[in-house]
């Protein structure tokens, strides 16, 4: 039961300007992936959620979404960010910058053969994660809301129409326009 209905929060980005959060932490964990799937892979470590901390996000997230300091929120369940930055610019008709930089990784050894620290941040599908815009102006609030839990600004909203993504060693690995994301989505790969 949804207590007022006028305080829901959408996925669809708001406004310009806006920072955007990543919230939880993310692990290697692409097993059962779409990702793995289209690169013809089996394996992988499958989503678990951590059971000591899910909660005390999830309380947080709510709480701050109570408060009116998040204008959206996507879960990075399926598809992991990539998927859901995508989702939520073209939802809000809305340009996002992210920087994978600015991500850290749980479980993950350095130099581990075989490891992609960018694909994993865009696909990994790690439990009790969300991709939040807040107002420039309610960034401090939410910061202060999410004290001591994973969450990171990760990026911004911009006006211009595209989602761009910034690899880990500062790379542009994406710079595509919203409405051929949209096509994508809704036309299914055509490749």
């Amino acid at each position: 039961i949804v207590p007022d209905v006028a305080r829901t929060v959408s996925m669809d980005l708001k406004a310009a300007g806006s920072r955007i959060y990543l919230v939880g932490a993310t692990r290697p964990e692409l097993g059962g992936s779409h990702y793995l799937d289209l690169l013809g892979k089996e394996g992988g470590t499958v989503p678990r959620p951590d059971l000591g901390i899910a909660p005390a996000i999830l309380r947080a997230v709510h709480a701050a979404i109570r408060s009116g300091t998040v204008l959206s929120c996507h879960d990075l369940s399926e598809g992991g960010l990539a998927v859901a930055a995508a989702e939520m610019a073209f939802a809000g008709e809305l340009g996002l910058e992210i920087d994978l930089a600015r991500m850290g990784l749980v479980g993950v050894q350095a130099g581990e053969k075989g490891f992609d620290p960018d694909a994993t941040r865009l696909y990994s599908q790690s439990c009790s994660r969300f991709l939040v815009e807040v107002a420039e102006g309610s960034a401090a609030a939410f910061e202060n809301a999410l004290s001591g839990l994973p969450c990171t600004a990760i990026g911004r909203t911009t006006s211009d129409g595209r989602l761009r993504i910034r690899g880990s060693a500062g790379l542009v690995l994406a710079d595509v326009d919203i409405e051929e994301l949209r096509r994508a989505f809704q036309g299914g790969f055509q490749g």
